[in-house]
């Protein structure tokens, strides 16, 4: 991904001088009152035992003095305050998941932690409680929800695009004024902020998936305060987003992981043979483009069948659900893949409005409709189930303003503090080759790689990664080499 060029950035790119510290030098004076803020903490109301806070940081990081908006916060006091360690900051994902939300209704995932750390959840810019973006209203569909998602005529073409240009012109209408800063770049710059407010020398920090992301944009803006980082599954492309594809990288790795396990076990749906059970499975969601099956809320069409069998891999706890939902499928009973399909669109705690804003805000990338019909085919070819689909969702950021607001650069900083990443060999969602890369990018890293088949791997249940984890985050305890753990460590 790209670094948001600001003119003094750039000048100072030009003369050598780390972008960060142009940074730090143009608003030094300017952010000082935002960083000296203490958040006032009180119990949630939804869950007494968590305390609730909000400060202010700037919707214009270039201009911090001119229109602060809120950053929602939620905290876990640390169990034992007399061997507190700091604050560990987490982030959920997304990008678009509101962090208050999930440590309420999960206040135990960190538990091990929370020993000697202060948990500290966030609603990013723009998402939960964090000055949301709300670009439809409440329980209306994206628009691309109401027209054929993977289009075979240039009827249903035509339609598609008018579909995500009318949305993106309703986010400008509704929330014109905070949209373009909406960026990783901005989010990151507030997480500083967040730091400097809570006390912290450095900040202590814990990603999953697109939250590990952010914090290697985090770590490149701001080196010297990185302090023990622990990116879990980071979902991280050097030059682009999820918007930003290749048909010739896609694959359906996930979904023949989830087969090949199926076709093990008695009564699968798909059959007892691999190579058969992935043509039934093809066949059921191909057939739904011109033969949807009507359900509770509206139709099953391949693409809604492509989403909600995507929902129901990120955890092999999920795949039991997901051989039931298709054994209804190939019934004519859709209603289970359909459920799950909006549950994908919908996100777990997450803000698509902000999700699609923050995607296309750091990219450049807009595909015309001529690019993404030439590729549909070789997109088939790489992932005969998912492809069409994949490519088609590139057309998301049609009609968006282009502003550019990542920090992932290609070239990585090489004097970080150690960071813990994790990754899992068979994530059906962020490919372990792309981790096991920014491992060897950040020259000052730790890996540590789990053989199972989740997205994401701490507290999923692994004694073997969670030990990793916690000896890092706890004692400082850095391991020497590639941490690996089998299959079969899982806690009872």
């Amino acid at each position: 991904m790209k670094l948001r060029v600001y003119r003094a950035v750039l000048a100072a790119i030009l003369v050598g001088v780390p972008s960060w510290w142009a940074y730090n030098a143009l608003t030094h004076q300017t952010d000082e009152a935002l960083r000296a803020q203490r958040p006032v903490w009180a119990a949630c109301p939804e869950m007494p035992t968590v305390e609730c806070a909000t400060i202010r940081v700037p919707l214009d990081h270039e201009a911090p003095e001119e229109h602060p908006i809120d950053l929602a916060l939620a905290r876990l006091p640390a169990r034992h305050p007399d061997e507190r360690i700091g604050s560990l900051v987490v982030n959920y994902g997304g990008p678009g998941i509101a962090g208050v939300a999930m440590l309420i209704r999960d206040p135990e995932l960190f538990d091990e932690l929370r020993s000697r750390y202060d948990i500290v959840a966030f609603d990013p810019r723009g998402v939960g409680r964090s000055t949301p973006l709300n670009c439809r209203p409440k329980g209306e569909p994206l628009p691309s929800l109401t027209v054929d998602q993977t289009p075979d005529t240039p009827k249903e073409q035509a339609a598609l695009v008018k579909a995500v240009t009318a949305y993106a012109d309703a986010c400008r209408r509704q929330a014109g004024w905070l949209v373009p800063h909406l960026t990783t770049d901005a989010t990151a710059r507030d997480l500083d902020i967040l730091r400097s407010v809570l006390g912290d020398r450095e900040l202590t920090y814990f990603g999953y998936s697109y939250g590990g992301g952010l914090g290697v944009a985090y770590a490149q803006l701001f080196p010297d305060k990185v302090g023990r980082m622990v990116l879990d599954a980071p979902s991280v492309t050097a030059g682009g987003g999820p918007v930003e594809f290749d048909p010739k990288d896609l694959s359906d790795e996930g979904i023949n992981a989830f087969v090949e396990d199926c076709v093990k076990r008695r009564g699968c749906p798909l059959g007892d043979d691999l190579d058969l059970g992935l043509q039934n499975l093809n066949d059921f969601v191909q057939v739904r483009d011109g033969l949807p099956l009507d359900v509770s809320g509206g139709e099953l069409t391949d693409a809604l069948a492509t989403e909600g069998v995507i929902e129901l891999l990120y955890t092999t706890d999920d795949w039991p659900r997901l051989r039931r939902a298709l054994a209804d499928g190939l019934k004519g009973d859709g209603q289970a893949l359909y459920d799950a399909a909006m549950e994908f669109e919908a996100g777990d705690g997450l803000s698509m409005d902000a999700n699609i804003a923050i995607n296309c805000n750091d990219t450049s990338t807009r595909f015309e409709l001529d690019d993404i019909a030439r590729q549909v085919e070789t997109a088939r070819e790489k992932a005969p189930i998912s492809g069409a689909w994949q490519a088609w969702n590139s057309m998301a950021c049609t009609g968006w303003d282009i502003v550019v607001g990542n920090t992932w650069l290609a070239d990585l900083p090489r004097y970080l503090s150690p960071v813990m990443i994790v990754g899992t060999e068979g994530d059906p969602v962020v490919p372990y080759a792309a981790v096991r890369s920014l491992a060897t990018s950040l020259s000052e890293s730790v890996l540590v790689t789990l053989r199972g088949k989740s997205h994401t791997a701490y507290r999923s249940g692994d004694r073997c990664v969670n030990e990793a984890v916690e000896a890092y985050l706890l004692d400082g305890k850095v391991p020497a080499d590639e941490v690996k753990c089998p299959a079969g460590t899982r806690k009872s």
